[in-house]
């Protein structure tokens, strides 16, 4: 849900922007998505731990009521989100993050020629 309105939110905004905001914006995308996975490479490193996004069935107990009958209990079933912690090597999550600088320098130029052909 929350993440949903941020990407409506980001679509109003990018109606508002100038073609050379938007090129920006675009240019830019890889780099910062890139920049996002290294921040949580970081701290999951600094933590021990990465956390997951896990879809569990939740059921949910109600009370209901009918014209013609008594109050009754009623379940509901529905999908739910919950965050679970998993363990991370500190080995594989080093070399993960090496990886991932080696890529972040070699997408700074890329980054910069994309920004450089952006009109002005």
């Amino acid at each position: 849900m929350r993440l949903g309105f941020v990407l409506l939110a980001a679509l109003v905004l990018a109606g508002c922007a100038t073609p050379h905001q938007s090129c920006m914006r675009a240019a830019q995308s890889e780099l910062r998505a890139l920049d996002a996975q290294i921040a949580e490479s970081e701290a999951a490193l600094a933590r021990g731990y990465r956390i997951t996004q896990a879809t569990e069935p939740r059921t949910t107990l109600n009370i209901c009521a009918w014209p013609r009958e008594p109050v009754l209990f009623c379940t509901q079933h529905s999908p739910g989100q919950s965050a679970k912690r998993v363990n991370v090597l500190p080995a594989a999550e080093e070399a993960r993050l090496v990886e991932l600088r080696r890529e972040r320098a070699r997408l700074v130029v890329v980054t910069a020629d994309r920004v450089a052909a952006c009109p002005a």
